[in-house]
């Protein structure tokens, strides 16, 4: 079983319009955390299409909202080691095809840590910088002037078999149910950034694999707040961004 979980902050209207989590649900468990109040409409959708939504305590970061679900999904199913905890943004589309061929492909090369390849657009033209090597001081800054700029972006176009990778964005994180248990979740002292790069550190530490599958695709329309200069978004970002490195630091 493929546990899914989707944070919703403000993406009701998004997430009722997403045909193909309604197909998802009916084979693997979706729940949405809000961390907004959920409107009526994304209340009646999840009831409709046995989503179960917990509209609950709301205003939490990335990383916490996330090991709510997992404690919920520990606390309320029969999980067994065989399981698979998905952390999956709501700006993401997916078919059930691609999710049921990436618990093949994770049940067949036995990895611990799962991403696939993501896309801006529907054609799947326009990749997304979302697998990178661990970040250096200066990198992160020049991904906030230009996505093209980061150097420590995978070269998506070289890669046409499964391999191993530093860290992959948050948006789509598929994690041996196991794993994730062993490592904790999420750091909750980051706050809505580098919660992903962190928790791939900790599992490279650990002797933790992290694959990404370059056929599995799915699109992200990703909003980029961060890159807003001087934005709320912008100074969580610094806020993880200084969090992070002190944190390698000290764990060197």
């Amino acid at each position: 079983m493929i546990y899914i979980s989707i944070i919703n902050h403000n993406h009701d209207e998004l997430l009722v319009r997403n045909k193909e989590l309604v197909t998802i649900a009916l084979t693997y468990t979706v729940i949405i955390k809000s961390n907004t109040k959920a409107s009526a409409a994304l209340t009646e959708f999840a009831k409709r299409c046995n989503i179960l939504l917990l509209d609950e305590h709301h205003q939490l970061g990335f990383g916490e909202n996330n090991n709510y679900v997992f404690e919920y999904v520990k606390r309320t199913a029969t999980i067994n080691e065989e399981d698979y905890f998905l952390v999956m943004n709501p700006d993401i589309t997916i078919t059930l095809a691609a999710l049921s061929q990436l618990e093949s492909h994770a049940r067949r090369l036995g990895s611990d840590i799962y991403t696939i390849n993501l896309f801006h657009d529907d054609a799947f033209s326009i990749p997304e910088l979302s697998i990178k090597s661990f970040p250096l001081l200066s990198g992160p800054f020049k991904g906030l002037i230009s996505r093209k700029k980061r150097s420590d972006a995978y070269n998506k176009a070289a890669i046409d078999a499964p391999c191993d990778v530093d860290w992959a964005a948050g948006s789509f994180l598929l994690f041996d149910i196991t794993v994730f248990e062993s490592l904790g979740g999420f750091d909750k002292k980051y706050f809505m950034y580098f919660e992903d790069v962190d928790i791939c550190k900790r599992a490279h530490n650990h002797n933790y694999r992290l694959t990404y599958l370059p056929d599995i695709k799915a699109v992200h329309k990703g909003a980029y707040a961060n890159r807003k200069i001087f934005s709320k978004h912008f100074w969580w970002y610094v806020k993880s961004y200084l969090t992070y490195h002190l944190s390698t630091l000290t764990t060197r």
